[in-house]
């Protein structure tokens, strides 16, 4: 039986407390990847290395990580041998400022069993082939443990990792792969909202990650860009707080035009080149009996829209 994450959890969810506005002066770079916020998440197999320096390659600082303390960009740091969550600090001598970088030590995915099982949780098989050949649909190298005591660490300054959980029925630990890129993409956004007039404490993640078995079970795609942890469908939800997409559009009715006025403004910010490699697909939904209208935004790293 499926069962879908009920309208109190919705409401519940970290993520709904006011906007969080915070950026770096100065942003860090892991791996070729900006971060200019003071709290994120990366996702890494055990013992790979990863690098860590600033933007401002002048500027100087601190490491402190798995019980070592180094110089920022003194050599590359690697991530522990066992799965589980690292907090990887970073201070910046010259600014002052500092930052917390919550690295999750993955799961192989080799681990699975021959169900599809991860520790009794059912995750599912991957496409043997990527679409159309591309690297952002090859199947994943390991997923990161959600647990009671993780779920409500940040990914980012708005996002906790159990909001992108698979909405599948079952106890922890749970399972799932979630990229950097979409975590930039919905601060982005949050951000542009606020900035431009349209205050929101944050976007509802109606669905992240989706397990291939989950995704299977709901009759979606089998390369739905969910399963590969690089999409959410998104509304926001402040005025009133009732679990469904607010009145964006100022018309008296909660309906697809308003999904559609939250879709036309994250386009708009795709037209400026807001969003970079990260352009991705971009859908509009409405109402069902079952939920309100919602926005599907993804990093498949192409345009899409429908």
């Amino acid at each position: 039986m499926i069962r879908v994450v009920g309208l109190a959890l919705l409401l519940a969810a970290p993520g709904l407390a006011a906007w969080d506005s915070g950026k770096l002066a100065v942003p860090i770079v892991i791996d070729e990847r900006p971060i200019p916020y003071p709290e994120f998440a990366i996702y890494l197999m055990p013992g790979q290395e990863f690098d860590v320096h600033f933007l401002d390659a002048i500027q100087g600082g601190e490491i402190r990580f798995a019980g070592e303390t180094r110089a920022v960009g003194a050599a590359p740091l690697t991530a522990p041998r066992e799965p589980g969550l690292t907090r990887l600090e970073i201070v910046n001598a010259a600014s002052g400022e500092s930052a917390v970088i919550n690295v999750f030590t993955l799961v192989p995915a080799a681990r699975l069993d021959a169900r599809g099982y991860l520790a009794g949780y059912p995750i599912g098989s991957y496409p043997r082939k990527p679409l159309r050949g591309l690297d952002a649909y090859l199947p994943p190298s390991g997923f990161v443990e959600v647990t009671a005591e993780n779920a409500d660490t940040r990914v980012s300054p708005n996002f906790r990792l159990g909001q992108f959980v698979s909405k599948q029925d079952g106890g922890y630990p749970k399972y799932l792969i979630l990229r950097a890129g979409l975590l930039l993409k919905l601060e982005n956004i949050l951000a542009r909202l606020n900035e431009k007039g349209h205050p929101t404490d944050g976007l509802v993640i109606m669905s992240g990650y989706r397990t291939p078995w989950y995704n299977r079970a709901i009759g979606n795609v089998p390369y739905s860009r969910h399963v590969y942890g690089g999409a959410a469908d998104i509304y926001i939800d402040d005025e009133p707080r009732d679990g469904r997409m607010d009145d964006l559009n100022g018309d008296g009715a909660v309906n697809r035009r308003d999904a559609r006025w939250l879709a036309d403004f994250i386009n708009d910010m795709s037209r400026r080149g807001e969003f970079g490699p990260r352009i991705g697909g971009l859908g509009v939904y409405g109402s069902t009996s079952a939920r309100g209208p919602f926005v599907h935004v993804d990093v498949r790293g192409s345009l899409a829209r429908w």
